[in-house]
């Protein structure tokens, strides 16, 4: 298999189940706002689901990527505020994470196998806090958009999407 058909289906995993349900992949993005201010919107991916050769949908052409790191975030940890490097998605392929911003009180929890695909574009301005409260290591990837460019999206709304609901403390991953 190769690397790019491995990323497809790692991509494919992490999308909440309700997904499928639509034509386009809703995800929750972290932006700059016109004064560097980080806050959370909803976006609808442009390219529609198709259907997948063997069994099932996909998103073929969701987004160019380049440079996808594999991150290994220990139990229990926080990043502290801070941007990332380029614009990117993020996928969570195991634990949790629970990303805040630094004004109001909106927040967005990411969980492996239900919602672990995100947008981090926030680049500019003072970021976000993320923190990982699982007791196991939490892993990741990182896939930057070459050269930068943003995928084509339409903006839902302001805010996270939903659901978002805050995962159980007892449902340790």
């Amino acid at each position: 298999m190769s690397i790019l058909s491995s990323l497809w289906l790692i991509l494919l995993l992490s999308i909440r189940i309700a997904a499928f349900r639509s034509e386009c992949l809703e995800l929750t993005a972290v932006v700059s706002d016109e004064d560097g201010r980080a806050k959370f919107e909803c976006w609808e991916m442009a390219q529609p689901f198709v259907r997948y050769p063997t069994t099932g949908e996909a998103i073929m052409g969701l987004a160019d990527v380049s440079n996808v790191s594999y991150v290994v975030l220990p139990p229990k940890s926080k990043e502290g505020l801070h941007k990332p490097p380029h614009p990117m998605f993020f996928v969570l392929l195991s634990g949790r994470a629970h990303v805040t911003l630094p004004e109001g009180d909106d927040e967005l929890w990411i969980e492996a196998g239900v919602n672990g695909f995100m947008i981090a574009i926030d680049i500019v301005g003072d970021g976000h806090y993320t923190e990982y409260p699982s007791d196991k290591p939490s892993v990741a990837l990182q896939l930057p958009f070459s050269e930068g460019r943003i995928p084509e999206y339409r903006l839902v709304k302001s805010g996270v999407c939903t659901p978002n609901p805050a995962p159980k403390l007892s449902d340790e991953l």
